[in-house]
């Protein structure tokens, strides 16, 4: 009986494009080396001695940084091909973390290197999701998502816990584990997954997601609920953050040096959580709406914290991570799965790189704010100001998602033959 409701659970998974498994094999092994991004606040802190305010100005410079490279890769994505720059972009990023690693605990060469890194990545990024989403149609994009995010989170089950043990006594390996990593993952999208090139005959294809000579911008005003969307897409972002910024640096205040280890453990388990419950998350709101389920993504992010706030019972930590850990399904799936099926395909990398700089210039602030908040009210206060993002962001999906079924209801009947924002 288990086995049958398992094999039910990851039915959606079966039958997609042979690009899709490639590409999941290789966010597995990038998972694999999912060092450096949960343990950088604790690299910058216990390894290169800075204070959580500078270390939060220095996260916020890895984040502009990243953020430039996004809105550079956007376009030179759709330029030059998706594939062709996720690789160029994740290739330099990955010799200069290698490099890095040589630096390890120097206060000035690391947190450099890694800016340099990271703008490279970010390059890739727009690409690395216009090319998921170059592989999918509206029917299995769900699927498609999921299976990529879920891929990535079984590698990340044993990441970060090695990462864990590795953080005291053998830190240059964060970095190079990590490059290595990422070497492996493009050498697959190299030689394993076609570059698919837009076209506006493919059927399969809503009329959002045709081709259009229009400029990116013309798009914007003409679908206005994308940076709306986006917007609140940054507040959950702010809040998904916390479990690596605000998180690591709570448990170290209680557990002291066992935080580190406990932190390991916790984004492991995470990762766990994600592999399990993703199919199952998927099939149990095939039938809502993606904002639906972001609505949901921020109850469950506000619940979280608030238990961590409340009780520091180990137990309590990690029901807390779990239901966090949902929230973070519900992000990372349908916030691709929503504009993949309301952007152009010829426009997608660009999308995409807009839509992260506005997250991440929303965002960078936030590194900062953080650490120095912390130092002048304590953890107690951070927590219910994270816990009223999160809510804000709940109630801002549920009216975006009421404003489209409502939307949806206008545009249903037979004479309605002109496509509207939604599709309908």
């Amino acid at each position: 009986m288990i086995y049958k409701r398992l094999i039910e659970l990851l039915s959606p998974y079966k039958g997609l494009p042979g690009d899709i498994y490639s590409i999941a094999v290789a966010r597995f092994i990038l998972g694999l080396g999912n060092f450096i991004i949960p343990f950088m606040t604790l690299l910058l802190t216990q390894k290169q001695g800075y204070s959580t305010t500078i270390a939060g100005t220095l996260v916020m410079i890895v984040t502009g940084t990243y953020m430039m490279g996004g809105l550079i890769g956007g376009k030179l994505s759709d330029t030059y091909g998706h594939k062709r720059t996720m690789v160029w972009g994740e290739l330099f990023g990955a010799l200069v973390l290698l490099v890095c690693g040589f630096f390890s605990e120097h206060h000035v060469i690391a947190p450099a290197l890694m800016f340099l890194a990271y703008f490279f990545i970010g390059i890739a990024l727009p690409a690395s999701n216009a090319l998921v989403a170059d592989h999918s149609n509206p029917q299995n994009r769900d699927a498609v998502m999921s299976l990529s995010y879920l891929a990535y989170n079984l590698g990340s089950a044993v990441g970060p816990v090695v990462a864990g043990y590795l953080f005291w006594h053998h830190t240059a390996w964060i970095y190079w584990g990590n490059g290595f990593a990422v070497l492996i993952g493009i050498l697959i999208v190299m030689y394993r997954v076609s570059d698919e090139h837009h076209t506006t005959e493919n059927t399969e294809l809503s009329a959002l997601e045709q081709a259009t000579d229009s400029s990116v911008w013309t798009v914007f005003r003409e679908r206005p609920r994308l940076l709306v969307f986006g917007g609140l897409c940054t507040l959950l972002w702010f809040a998904l953050n916390q479990m690596t910024m605000t998180g690591p640096l709570y448990f170290s205040h209680v557990f002291v040096q066992d935080g580190a280890v406990l932190f390991g453990q916790l984004m492991t388990f995470a990762s766990v959580v994600v592999v399990v419950a993703t199919p199952l998350l998927m099939r149990l709101t095939s039938n809502q709406s993606e904002l639906s389920s972001l609505a949901i993504a921020g109850g469950l992010f506000a619940i979280g914290y608030a238990m961590i706030m409340q009780w520091t019972a180990v137990w309590v930590i990690f029901f807390a991570w779990f239901l966090l850990s949902a929230a973070e399904v519900f992000l990372l799936t349908k916030e691709g799965v929503y504009l993949a099926n309301h952007s152009p395909s010829s426009h997608r990398g660009r999308i995409s790189g807009i839509l992260i700089t506005i997250r991440n210039i929303g965002l960078m602030p936030t590194y900062v704010f953080i650490g120095a908040y912390i130092q002048s009210n304590g953890y107690t206060n951070a927590w219910m100001m994270i816990i009223s993002v999160a809510a804000l962001a709940a109630t801002g999906f549920w009216l975006l998602s009421l404003q489209q079924r409502s939307a949806q209801e206008s545009t249903a009947s037979p004479a309605a033959i002109v496509p509207t924002e939604d599709g309908h």
